[in-house]
């Protein structure tokens, strides 16, 4: 039960660490290959692109858990009674464009599987690359109903719903 509450705190932290790490790894080695060898690699820029586009969506749900997507509040500034009104409409409105991208995510994935294409580089299937919106989506999707139970249950409960605007 204890490694499942870490587990749900960390799994896009961690799956973003070792992107990141990957990342940082892979463009050392090119940039030494190609400026000290003066052989580059085609495949380590590939890899590192590809391990960019998996961090970004992961940190999709990562913003969500941990609110820290950008927004503009300056309502909430001057009317500081109707922060908890529009961080619900926020979070509808979020909620309406994941759940619309996701069968139009895969739709494209289906596509993209149909054609069978692979990447120049690395000779991996392009579902993987493409794969990682819909990942991300779903993740995001899991992360936006933990939000809302949290603030259902706050609400029930006679607090805000969520400590200091994160889950925890």
């Amino acid at each position: 039960m204890k490694f499942l509450r870490w587990l749900d705190k960390h799994f896009e932290e961690m799956l973003m660490s070792i992107f990141l790490c990957g990342i940082v790894i892979f463009m050392t080695v090119h940039v030494f290959c190609r400026y000290v060898l003066k052989s580059p690699l085609v495949w380590t820029e590939e890899a590192t692109r590809y391990l960019f586009i998996w961090f970004v969506y992961m940190g999709i749900s990562y913003g969500i858990r941990n609110e820290t997507h950008v927004r503009v509040n300056i309502v909430e500034t001057f009317f500081p009674k109707v922060i908890l009104v529009f961080g619900w409409i926020q979070d509808l409105v979020m909620t309406a464009f994941v759940i619309y991208l996701i069968p139009a995510g895969f739709r494209m994935l289906s596509d993209v599987a149909a054609r069978g294409t692979t990447s120049a580089g690395l000779h991996l299937s392009m579902v993987f690359v493409y794969g990682a919106l819909e990942v991300g989506l779903l993740f995001s999707v899991v992360r936006i109903i933990q939000k809302f139970y949290f603030r259902v249950s706050g609400i029930v409960k006679g607090n805000k719903g969520m400590k200091g605007g994160k889950m925890s």
